[in-house]
């Protein structure tokens, strides 16, 4: 079963400066489809689709610009055969050659914050095109080739079949955003292809097509930043027949209870799903269609049931029996589609295999490559990852990467890891333990860093847990590897105190390596104090290794006493909850002492 966790907000972290989304509902989960299974007999080929339509801008007329009011070629939609904006010098690499459409909105390069703002650019077809009198149906999809990069940009294409109403049928936030934290460009030319059957009815007549830039941050709109584009450039716009058999490989899930790891400590390995949701955008009906795994060149293998899929429709294929990992080392899976009919665009139903590893100490959500960060800009933040347990461990280390460079993390940044558990009536994350705050050096930078938690902490089986990097200042870039489906990597905004759900996945490992603090003089005393800022009541939770005595107080900034703490002797890890609501704001100091050790912990009282 996926994870609906009941934190219902989103971060988008690709971007240098840093946004937050509105709030949105979490997705529903699908629920599989399954059907008896049957041998398959020997595919029959069938005929692609053929153009109904084309245009590739050597005449300008046959297209509206509409730019907003603004004036000037930096400014909106041109066609001519020349790059007009400050990004791309020769503009798309089209089949055909010739004109192309190109979109550009100021050079921040040269004057930053000129961009024009709150802004749509349209380009849209002059004439209707009559898809009855080109023999056409509704089984016919939209194709374009195209170039530019994306930073925060809404490049929506649209229909109407009205000239007045109109209808998003695509956009290319699949695309990565392209940043100093990373990203790349569009391939040139890029292929676009979107089917439009689901959306026309059964005997279409006429159809406009428009291309529509304007910013995906409206909520942003006043900052200048937002309205930055590198460009959109659209060449060789065609109406094409839909294939007679195209079946699309839209979505892919593998996990376990909806989160996937690409490393697992070997104490902590369960069974391991597989799901695909398959979409039939073909003209007929395709037989005989399954999902299949094979794990480590066929050790292990397991399919889905087969089933039928109507044209139109999309189905959920699951693997009927999970892969539970045998020990440790490096697994490969790799995915296959079946089908009785040979498909006409094999491409968009390949699906890349899944790589992971068993380890000794290391749980891992991110996948260990590296790209772009996740920042806050002026504001303190925390990031970080679910964790499901299974079975009941120690954890004493948290492990991150913290990114360097020019545009990484600022040396002398103060630094922490923090975990959190996770309440699963309230869906709140309650503090567990943190580790001592890290003023980071140019050495702790690009590097897998483990940084040790003040208290070990005995994670409880079948409990989930969210584990992050944080930093009250603004000099802390986390490094990201890989995507995570809403709802299992998180980021606390300091400046409005509210959780967030991130899509990109923070590097943020735990850690349960056991030789981790044996360094450490074994009287020495691991605290935390929680929450800081406190209001009414402290926490404090401290692990005092079985000292024979111990003792605690609460100090104002003057030195003077304001609380003792009472904690039993001969107890290592002890919780104490103190009232703290009679003390003036201000700055305070937990001290705790055992023959031979002390701790001390500062908090605020607000």
């Amino acid at each position: 079963m996926k994870r609906i966790v009941p934190v219902v907000l989103m971060l988008s972290a690709t971007i240098a400066f840093g946004q937050k989304l509105l709030r949105v509902m979490p997705s529903s989960t699908l629920a599989p489809f399954v059907n008896a299974h049957s041998q398959k007999p020997e595919p029959n080929t069938k005929s692609l689709g053929v153009t109904l339509w084309s245009d590739n801008f050597d005449n300008a007329a046959n297209w509206t610009i509409d730019n907003d009011g603004q004036a000037g070629i930096e400014f909106g939609w041109n066609i001519n055969n020349v790059s007009d904006g400050w990004w791309s010098a020769n503009g798309i690499s089209s089949t055909g050659g010739g004109n192309y459409a190109e979109l550009v909105n100021g050079d921040p390069t040269v004057t930053p914050g000129t961009q024009a703002t709150g802004i749509t650019y349209t380009l849209t077809t002059v004439n209707p095109i009559n898809i009855a009198a080109l023999g056409g149906t509704n089984h016919i999809c939209l194709e374009f080739e195209q170039f530019g990069a994306r930073f925060n940009d809404l490049q929506e294409i649209q229909i109407s079949t009205n000239g007045n109403t109109w209808t998003t049928v695509g956009n290319n936030l699949d695309k990565p955003v392209l940043s100093q934290a990373g990203g790349s460009a569009y391939a040139n030319p890029d292929l676009k292809s979107i089917n439009l059957a689901p959306i026309l009815p059964a005997n279409p007549g006429n159809l406009w097509v428009r291309f529509s830039w304007t910013t995906n941050f409206p909520s942003q709109a006043a900052n200048a930043n937002v309205w930055i584009t590198y460009g959109w450039y659209i060449d060789n716009v065609k109406i094409k027949t839909n294939p007679t058999n195209d079946l699309s490989v839209t979505s892919k899930y593998w996990g376990t209870a909806g989160l996937n790891y690409y490393q697992i400590p070997v104490t902590q390995t369960a069974e391991i799903d597989f799901e695909i949701d398959v979409f039939n955008g073909g003209i007929n009906a395709q037989p005989g269609v399954d999902y299949n795994i094979s794990v480590n060149a066929g050790v292990f293998t397991a399919s889905s049931s087969t089933v039928n899929v109507p044209s139109l429709d999309t189905v959920t294929l699951t693997v009927i029996n999970p892969f539970t990992p045998s020990g440790l080392g490096n697994y490969s899976v790799v995915h296959t589609l079946g089908a009785d009919s040979t498909d006409d665009v094999p491409a968009n139903n390949s699906i890349a295999n899944t790589n992971f590893t068993v380890t000794n100490y290391i749980y891992a959500r991110d996948n260990g490559t590296a790209v772009g960060s996740t920042s806050n800009g002026p504001d303190g933040f925390e990031s970080g990852n679910l964790y499901d347990i299974w079975n009941e461990q120690e954890l004493k280390g948290i492990n991150v990467r913290m990114l360097g460079g020019a545009n990484g993390t600022s040396v002398g940044t103060e630094v922490f890891v923090k975990l959190y558990s996770l309440d699963v009536n309230t869906g709140d994350f309650v503090f567990e333990s943190e580790s001592d705050p890290l003023i980071v050096s140019a050495s702790d930078l690009n590097v897998n860093k483990m940084m040790a938690l003040n208290v070990p902490v005995t994670l409880q089986s079948n409990t989930t847990y969210l584990a992050v990097i944080g930093s009250a200042g603004t000099g802390l870039r986390v490094s990201n590897a890989g995507t995570s489906t809403p709802q299992t990597s998180f980021f606390f905004d300091y400046a409005d105190q509210t959780w967030y759900y991130q899509t990109s996945t923070p590097w943020v490992r735990l850690n349960f390596d056991p030789i981790i603090g044996l360094n450490e003089n074994a009287s020495s005393i691991g605290a935390v104090v929680y929450p800081n800022p406190a209001n009414d009541v402290l926490n404090i939770k401290a692990d005092f290794k079985g000292a024979a005595s111990v003792q605690g107080a609460i100090y104002n900034h003057l030195g003077a006493v304001v609380a003792e703490l009472n904690f039993t002797s001969s107890s290592a890890v002890q919780s104490q909850q103190v009232a703290i609501g009679n003390l003036a704001p201000g700055m305070y100091v937990v001290k705790l002492q055992s023959e031979e050790g002390v701790a001390t912990k500062h908090f605020v009282k607000k």
